[in-house]
């Protein structure tokens, strides 16, 4: 079950902005991680002033060292490992973190792998199409602990 912080001016903006999100979990790594820590990632596309930039927050549930949060392209339940776009790094994971992990935000510049080059268009194409997915990798679980496809949401 997913216990996130219940800010209310949080959840009211974001109720608003939100386009994508991603629930992540142990299942849906692969392979599979036998446990209870759980995250959300959200996502919302600026396209203000000709800026394509796409905005993210990441929020965790008692996930301990984290190391990374990158976003990878790929199928449900296949391991490609294409990573497009990195959200989180840290050279000295530290203890257990609980409520907002990071929030940014993604320019065409920050794009790797098979999308570098590339406008972030194409990674919310990508998303659109379920071809991406959040991961989350932590000292205990290097190729990851939690993931998540990435999902539009239905218009409020």
């Amino acid at each position: 079950m997913l216990n996130f912080p219940t800010d209310k001016t949080y959840h009211e903006e974001e109720k608003e902005n939100v386009d994508f999100a991603a629930i992540l979990t142990g299942k849906e790594e692969v392979p599979e991680v036998d446990t209870l820590d759980t995250a959300l990632a959200t996502f919302q596309s600026t396209n203000k002033d000709e800026k394509d930039d796409l905005k993210y927050s990441v929020k965790v549930t008692d996930i301990d060292k984290i190391k990374e949060v990158r976003i990878d392209m790929g199928k449900p339940h296949e391991k490609e490992e294409k990573v497009v776009a990195k959200l989180y790094k840290s050279e000295t994971p530290s203890g257990e973190v609980m409520g907002k992990l990071c929030d940014g935000t993604i320019n065409s510049q920050e794009l790797k792998g098979p999308l570098r080059g590339k406008n972030t268009k194409e990674l919310v194409r990508k998303m659109e199409k379920g071809e991406a997915y959040v991961d989350i990798l932590t000292e205990d679980n290097p190729k990851g602990k939690v993931r998540g496809k990435i999902k539009k949401l239905a218009p409020a």
